[in-house]
């Protein structure tokens, strides 16, 4: 309305918030206007997350901010409700149609000899209990934790499926938002690549995490009570924790012993990997440029420039079966060569004359190649036996 805008967008990277007595700069690797287009979000922020879960590599992107401060906007798009539109269509949509672009594309350079397998899950946390969107029938979900699967929702629907999901989320009206997300939603999509190359088989599994969180806001500038008070409560403890959690990462980056308290809240515990582990996290920070958002707003840029501070180690999740005999046949022609140049007086391990003067033996080739050699036959047998036994 007749707010005045306390941001100014200085440059590609860099946002200007008019504080007093001075105003402040914050720095980021993108920054977004209020004119900037859907399709320029995705490229800057999604685009290379989906390339690195087809090769492999876990990935995240959130969206954090204030409520009204356009999350789901961002994350999915306009609702059904309004005049939806092609060009409109949010990060998460975008993901999907790129992904499966890059599946095609990758099944048919393979020439077949690669395939894929995408399963996918669409929970939501709300008051601190997990619900299953893809199940309207599921009661209260547990989170569990175990070695083979790592974190994982226990009872979770797993299928193809997106808007049905997003339509049994709960949303309710407060006096900034009229369809505020009042719940955090997480969709998972699970990917799985297998490629047979001369009887081996390679397999890489990832992980892609879409998560709009629900908007962190200030009780008196809601007027909310009864439920929805519980519910901003609830919201506003799982994001305050979500900071600690940051807050705590930064300061083992920078090489500090702390105890990282993931498990104070269901949101920091299933994002656990994605926020200081194998992943790797984009985060979406939308804010309000209206005067009366300040102090939202400045909360919000600097619980990003925190975020910054992270470092992720993201790794390549890859397996490699069917290669046993290969292996056992590699291990028993190393052993063989040993071997022949241990009982080989005469060999390139025996001794020799030197050319230049009888009776001054010399070593043609140093032990220690040898020890190498055997150091790298009993590595492949050691392998061999793991994967037997797996």
């Amino acid at each position: 309305g007749d707010q005045k805008l306390c941001l100014t967008v200085t440059s590609a990277n860099t946002i200007r918030l008019l504080s007093k007595p001075e105003p402040r700069t914050f720095t980021y690797d993108h920054v977004a206007d209020m004119e900037i287009s859907q399709e320029s979000v995705f490229s800057s922020v999604a685009k290379n997350i989906v390339e690195s879960c087809v090769n492999g590599y876990n990935g995240t992107i959130f969206a954090y901010g204030q409520t009204g401060s356009g999350k789901t906007f961002t994350m999915l798009g306009p609702s059904e409700l309004d005049n939806f539109t092609d060009e409109l269509r949010g990060v998460i949509p975008r993901c999907f149609e790129y992904l499966f672009f890059l599946i095609n594309r990758e099944v048919e350079r393979s020439g077949q000899s690669k395939s894929f397998l995408c399963k996918c899950s669409f929970i939501e946390i709300y008051n601190e209990q997990i619900y299953d969107l893809l199940d309207t029938a599921s009661a209260s979900l547990f989170l569990r934790e175990n070695i083979k699967k790592g974190l994982f929702v226990e009872g979770a629907v797993e299928k193809f499926v997106l808007s049905t999901g997003w339509r049994n989320r709960r949303v309710a009206s407060t006096s900034m938002n009229r369809e505020s997300s009042r719940s955090h939603a997480v969709f998972t999509m699970m990917l799985e690549s297998k490629e047979s190359i001369n009887d081996v088989v390679n397999i890489r599994m990832s992980q892609l995490n879409l998560v709009d969180l629900a908007g962190s806001e200030r009780q008196k500038d809601t007027n909310t009570e009864g439920s929805r008070l519980k519910e901003a409560s609830s919201i506003n403890r799982s994001l305050m924790c979500l900071g600690q959690v940051i807050m705590a990462l930064v300061d083992v980056s920078n090489g500090k012993n702390r105890h990282i308290c993931y498990r104070e809240s269901k949101l920091t515990f299933l994002l656990r990997d994605s926020l200081g582990g194998n992943a790797k996290t984009y985060i979406i920070a939308n804010v309000h440029p209206g005067s009366k958002c300040f102090g939202e707003t400045l909360s919000t840029l600097q619980f990003a420039q925190r975020a910054k501070l992270i470092k992720n180690k993201a790794v390549i999740n890859e397996d490699t079966q069917g290669n046993v005999r290969q292996l056992q046949a590699e291990v028993k022609k190393l052993k063989e060569l040993l071997a022949q140049a241990v009982t080989s007086p005469g060999g390139e391990y025996g001794r020799d004359v030197a050319p230049g003067g009888p009776g001054f033996p010399i070593d043609i080739q140093p032990k220690g190649s040898y020890k190498a050699k055997f150091m790298a036959a009993a590595r492949l047998w050691k392998k061999c036996e793991d994967e037997r036994r797996v």
